[in-house]
């Protein structure tokens, strides 16, 4: 269902007071031609272009004319529940610090954007997007007149600046990341003149329109040259820089540019995205304050510029307390990092509150198992490779009993493949070594000579006793990690499988795995877009969850790392037939062979799923699309409903 087309929605009768009246008032207005529709907001309707606070500003001479401040032709938008009024702040909270979810939600900027349904690319701040048959070069065309947050215009010198200073300099970037490598070396730019770009890779690279619309991924081509040349010993003097670098606190200039490019830490960079951060949160304030970009882009299809709501508030909280807000009707619109385990009191409090608790489609919320198949340990590493071993260690999982306790018996059980949702998902995948089997357990584990000692713990080949340690992060927002790994750990230990529990902080279950010094990674496994995120399912940085160094090993070309085992190198092989097929045909060829492959040998273990997402919106706010979308990174969550589009409703 597309924005152009949709009729009505539910919450929007609910707003207007639901009754038969206010119905036919609705739907009378929705057939109204767009020329013929009245508006609703007195003094703040149609006729008003622009936010009331930035007119302010125009009158005390701080901003030219909205006429200066847009492009050309800036893009359109739909507003889904037809005028809005501008103003007001949204409230938000998360519970990591240094988490800029907020800004890829509510702020997400990209050459292209995902569409409406997320199948498919808009061109964004590209005005138009060509390549050619081999996928190999591609061609955009900026909107005329754009410009960053402080003024200054957005050219193609931004992206040349941003390639070649960069992701293709081996000092900011040792190795290319899996959206930035072209085989063994990186893409190339050329600026043809200061609206056209032209990215040329010299292998197929099947996925970058995708990646051009990755929140997480589209910022990373979008750095303003005109303020981060003071910080790159290119443009600006070493001896400078290294000056400045010192001064900070960092120990070289690299540390220093990406700590002034951080776009959630540093109010003071420049942005092209719908909102920009005025006031970081960090450990004493605790609060990050985000209003509006005067020089966004984007207006409606009346030409008033967005967005509509002014400002967010972003509160750093533990869970409980964030839950709490959320339960009181404290936050406007949250779906990332609400708890599932409080909808029901969400529920019970929704009424009284004036909210709704809108069930979305879940994502990256199966809990699992990875086993670091890149082990240091080498009897463990080639346990871990032995695929009747991780199949032992699923059958002893007693999957009803976890999602009876913690979930009620709703949660999902599968295996972390990809479901039906994706165009690589295979028929009948996701199940294998699933049932609770102690039998079928044990009788793995004998033939693979690892007997039981007198205390009932088997025994590593080497003789010393098979105990494991999960590493993860705390986490109560879906399935409760702590309870359900304790579980696990008393299912294993019936098949005499020592497994102790190591919860740590973010940063250092980060670097843990980075450094390969781990046993288990316990974590939630996204599985229906792996191809925008392949470590997932193939180890291609020091980042992955089942093979750090195996991941090292390919983004270094060998060059660092440990070299993988065959299995894994046809992964690989796999990924790279993916990522550079030259027709649809192959690339889907390529993804399902990986799914294949993970579904025959179970290289992560999957526990248990929620059955959605609850996402709280309040009643004053317009605009959130109830039809149950993905909660994705991949789609910037929040951010599938177009968030400059949202308003509050008026006073």
């Amino acid at each position: 269902m597309t924005m152009e087309h949709r009729s009505i929605s539910r919450r929007s009768l609910l707003k207007f007071g639901g009754g038969g009246a206010a119905a036919i008032a609705i739907f009378g207005l929705t057939a109204c031609s767009e020329d013929e529709a009245p508006n609703p907001f007195d003094g703040n309707g149609a006729d008003v272009k622009e936010s009331p606070m930035l007119t302010e500003r125009v009158d005390a001479g701080e901003l030219p004319e909205l006429a200066e401040r847009l492009p050309a032709t800036p893009m359109e938008v739909e507003v889904m529940d037809g005028p809005a009024q501008y103003g007001g702040t949204l409230n938000r909270a998360q519970t990591d610090v240094g988490d800029a979810g907020a800004l890829t939600a509510f702020a997400s900027v990209g050459l292209l954007e995902w569409n409406w349904d997320s199948d498919g690319y808009l061109p964004s701040l590209a005005e138009e997007f060509t390549k050619n048959e081999t996928n190999t070069e591609f061609t955009f065309v900026l909107r005329e007149g754009l410009r960053w947050s402080d003024g200054e215009p957005f050219t193609s010198a931004d992206l040349q600046f941003t390639v070649d200073d960069v992701l293709r300099n081996e000092t900011t970037i040792p190795s290319a990341p899996f959206w930035f490598s072209d085989g063994d070396a990186r893409p190339t730019v050329e600026v043809p003149d200061e609206r056209t770009v032209i990215f040329r890779y010299t292998q197929p690279f099947a996925l970058f329109e995708k990646y051009m619309c990755h929140p997480a991924v589209s910022n990373q081509f979008l750095k303003p040259k005109h303020y981060l040349e003071q910080f790159h010993p290119t443009y600006t003097d070493q001896a400078e820089v290294d000056a400045a670098t010192a001064a900070a606190g960092f120990d070289s200039w690299d540390q220093y540019f990406g700590d002034r490019d951080n776009w959630w830490t540093n109010p003071e960079r420049p942005v092209l995205g719908a909102y920009q951060v005025v006031s970081a949160a960090n450990a004493q304030s605790g609060t990050a304050n985000l209003e509006r970009n005067p020089y966004f882009w984007k207006v409606d299809p009346d030409g008033r510029q967005l967005p509509f709501i002014d400002q967010i508030q972003v509160q750093v909280l533990a869970q409980d307390a964030l839950d709490l807000r959320a339960a009181n009707g404290d936050l406007n619109f949250q779906g990332n990092y609400l708890g599932y385990n409080s909808a029901q009191v969400y529920l019970q409090n929704a009424a009284d509150r004036g909210y709704e608790m809108l069930r979305w489609k879940n994502d990256a919320t199966l809990l699992s198992l990875c086993l670091n198949l890149s082990s240091t340990d080498d009897v463990l590493r080639e346990l871990f490779l032995e695929v009747d071993f991780r199949a032992a260690l699923s059958h002893a999982i007693d999957r009803e009993d976890l999602n009876a306790t913690l979930l009620g018996g709703l949660g999902d059980v599968r295996q972390p493949l990809a479901t039906e949702n994706s165009d690589y998902y295979v028929e009948g995948t996701g199940q294998r070594f699933i049932e609770f089997d102690l039998d079928t357990a044990n009788s793995l584990l004998d033939g693979l000579g690892l007997t039981r000692g007198a205390d009932g713990v088997r025994l590593r080949p080497d003789g010393q006793p098979l105990a494991l340690v999960v590493l993860y992060v705390d986490s109560t927002a879906g399935v409760p990690t702590a309870d359900a790994f304790t579980m696990v750990q008393r299912y294993w230990g019936e098949i005499g499988v020592t497994l102790s529990l190591r919860p740590v902080d973010p940063t250092l279950y980060a670097e843990l795995r980075s450094a390969n010094d781990f046993d288990i990674s316990g974590t939630t496994v996204p599985g229906d877009d792996f191809d925008l995120e392949p470590v997932w399912f193939i180890p291609t940085g020091a980042n992955s969850h089942s093979g750090p160094a195996y991941g090292q090993w390919y983004a270094s070309n060998g060059a660092e790392g440990m070299e993988p085992p065959a299995e894994i190198l046809a992964l690989m092989d796999n990924w790279d037939l993916l990522r550079g097929a030259a027709t649809d045909e192959e690339r889907l060829d390529a993804g399902r062979a990986i799914v294949t492959q993970h579904d025959e040998n179970v290289y992560a273990i999957g526990l248990l799923g929620l059955p959605f997402q609850p996402v709280i919106v309040t009643n004053d706010v317009r605009g959130v699309r109830d039809d149950e979308p993905k909660l994705s990174f991949y789609y910037g969550r929040e951010g599938i409903t177009k968030p400059e589009q949202i308003s509050f409703q008026p006073a």
